[in-house]
């Protein structure tokens, strides 16, 4: 489920004016391998297979989140993950997810020092909602190049984009610390805004501790909810899907502009296309339409339809280009 063309080719436009601008700089326009930071993220970005294709991709390193479904436990990356996913979710079998080892940062990170990279910024999902930052840190400790960790605080796409725009960075001889504090500012500035059909996966995944008291309150409304500070928090009780969605719009047109919208979904194709489609206006990219990871499909639940709303750091220098 994605529907990215036109963002990814606005993207891969973007990067070439980044590193373009850098013309001048020769000695840093490209600068040596071991002295280029690598990207290391989590799944939970949700950034589409389209983005490691672009120039700046091999320097971008993502970690998967497991999903256990059963018994069985999933990766992002296995072909019937999904298929089974919907199905589990559809049937209520029980699912659970959990923070990658520290062993698969470490050889990750590992990886990374072997193909020649000097230094690594490592950028994962929100503290509030999984361990993954705490097990890149544990890995850190003992990585063969220096690793910097982040806390996004955020999630999928908001989270995605704050990779994104270090990562069309990497090559122009910047420091660590210049790129994450870049990163820190973009996750922070991101906004997610998202509904679910019902509460029963958030209820069972752990992931609202905060609603707990208002589960009872909440049984005949389609909640529309945010990331606030990483946590999940109940933004408006809205009684149909429509009315949901209408509230997420106008959400999502009111940010302060320039800013970049993304529609992410589970199970819902069609209606994650329609609000694509409305928001279209409001957005100074292509408003790209992608598959929830499963790693947060699994906690939301079928027909979760969302959006992030990151600032456009570019726009004011590259316009729509």
């Amino acid at each position: 489920m994605s529907d990215v063309a036109p963002w990814i080719a606005r993207l891969a436009a973007r990067s070439r004016d980044v590193r373009g601008e850098a013309v001048g700089w020769a000695r840093y326009l490209k600068p040596p391998r071991r002295d280029r930071v690598a990207i290391v993220t989590d799944t939970s970005a949700a950034l589409p297979d389209e983005v490691y294709k672009l120039p700046t991709g091999s320097e971008l390193f993502t970690i998967p989140i497991p999903v256990m479904i059963g018994d069985q436990i999933y990766n992002e990356d296995d072909e019937i993950l999904h298929q089974d996913l919907a199905i589990a979710l559809a049937a209520g079998t029980p699912l659970r997810t959990s923070r990658p080892s520290p062993g698969q940062f470490s050889a990750t990170y590992k990886h990374v020092a072997e193909q020649g990279y000097g230094r690594i910024l490592s950028i994962h999902l929100s503290s509030k909602l999984s361990g993954t930052a705490d097990a890149a840190r544990i890995a850190a400790a003992n990585s063969p190049v220096p690793v910097t960790v982040l806390d996004s605080y955020n999630a999928g796409m908001s989270l995605g984009y704050a990779v994104l725009d270090v990562l069309q960075r990497t090559r122009l001889g910047l420091s660590t610390q210049f790129l994450a504090d870049l990163a820190t500012r973009q996750a922070d500035a991101g906004q997610t805004v998202f509904t679910v059909p019902n509460l029963d996966a958030l209820r069972k995944g752990g992931r609202i501790p905060a609603l707990t008291g208002l589960l009872g309150q909440l049984l005949q409304v389609r909640p529309v909810m945010h990331l606030n500070n990483g946590a999940i928090e109940l933004l408006d009780r809205p009684r149909s899907e429509a009315k949901a969605l209408a509230a997420i719009t106008e959400i999502a047109s009111t940010a302060t502009p320039p800013v970049r919208l993304s529609v992410q979904g589970y199970g819902d194709l069609d209606s994650a296309r329609e609000l694509a489609q409305d928001l279209e206006e409001y957005s100074s990219m292509p408003v790209p339409v992608v598959r929830l990871p499963a790693v947060l499909a699994a906690h939301l639940g079928l027909g979760a339809l969302g959006v992030s709303m990151s600032p456009d750091l570019d726009y004011a220098r590259y316009g729509n280009t």
